[in-house]
């Protein structure tokens, strides 16, 4: 218990007023809300709010949802882990190529921060990376919803783990994959959902419900290396991650009580809204 009082930042969090207090923990509650309803809520949505409500710079607020991801997935992937929904082999594969790369691209990252001469190129470099991944995400919705129209129904899949064994995949596919997928979340903190589970589905076979639960593994451990790796340059904010991850518990389950009565698409609808606002967000910011 001493160990987790003293990382909590309790003193930080006793120092904000009531209104900041009860101002983070509202926008907490609407990520939380947000994520329950339909998945988006994590860099997609959390580096537009840092940026445009709290004012923070663009590696800080990276760095900041990197946290606030790594904390939100702990639950989450040991649930799919206890269901057996991962695909071990391809997620070995895709971490081999993206840990060092995420490591690598936080870690000059937050160099350049550092320093006065470069802070001003990595902090707009950065920001204009978040943006393109966001408007990237968005376009990916679209264009699966017109694939989805034209695609005949699915075929019952014989394989529970892969729909292509491991030794019809070449080895360089899931590796280039982890890499290119490391350098982006590393980057931007956006892509757990909209960039792992294509990966996944797509450039390496797997099933959906093994993709779900792969994904959250493999970004549980890509944000928490990121996070690490602010953190330790001062490039990440404890106290706000924390009081938003505590307003998201309350966002959740009135989320999950919502998703029971509507429509699958007015969600999706309520996604493509919040991915569209997203971006604004981000673009209003960026000129500001």
């Amino acid at each position: 218990m001493d160990v987790l009082y003293s990382w909590l930042p309790l003193e930080s969090i006793m120092a904000l007023s009531a209104s900041e207090l009860i101002f983070t923990l509202l926008i907490g509650c609407i990520i939380g809300l947000a994520l329950g309803m339909t998945g988006v809520g994590g860099g997609v949505l959390m580096i537009p709010l840092l940026r445009g409500v709290f004012g923070m710079s663009p590696v800080l607020a990276v760095g900041t949802a990197s946290l606030c991801a790594f904390l939100m997935k702990i639950n989450a992937a040991a649930i799919h882990i206890r269901m057996g929904n991962i695909s071990w082999r391809k997620s070995g594969l895709m971490l081999a190529g993206a840990v060092p790369a995420t490591f690598l691209t936080t870690k000059v990252i937050v160099r350049m921060s550092q320093n006065v001469q470069t802070a001003e190129l990595i902090n707009s470099t950065v920001d204009f990376m978040v943006i393109a991944a966001i408007v990237l995400s968005l376009l990916s919705m679209v264009y699966k919803d017109l694939k989805a129209s034209k695609k005949p129904a699915p075929v019952e899949q014989k394989n529970p783990d892969d729909l292509i064994p491991m030794p019809d995949i070449a080895l360089w596919r899931p590796l280039l994959a982890g890499v290119g997928s490391g350098i982006v979340i590393g980057a931007t903190g956006v892509g757990g959902g909209v960039l792992l589970l294509p990966i996944l589905t797509v450039l390496l076979q797997v099933n959906i419900k093994q993709a779900v639960g792969s994904s959250i593994v493999i970004a549980l451990l890509l944000s928490g290396l990121s996070a690490l790796n602010y953190s330790g340059g001062g490039q990440a904010d404890m106290t706000t991650a924390i009081v938003l991850i505590a307003g998201s518990m309350v966002g959740v389950p009135i989320a999950g009580r919502l998703v029971k009565v509507l429509s699958e698409t007015l969600l999706h609808r309520i996604t493509l809204l919040l991915i569209a606002t997203s971006a604004l967000m981000m673009l209003s910011s960026s000129i500001g």
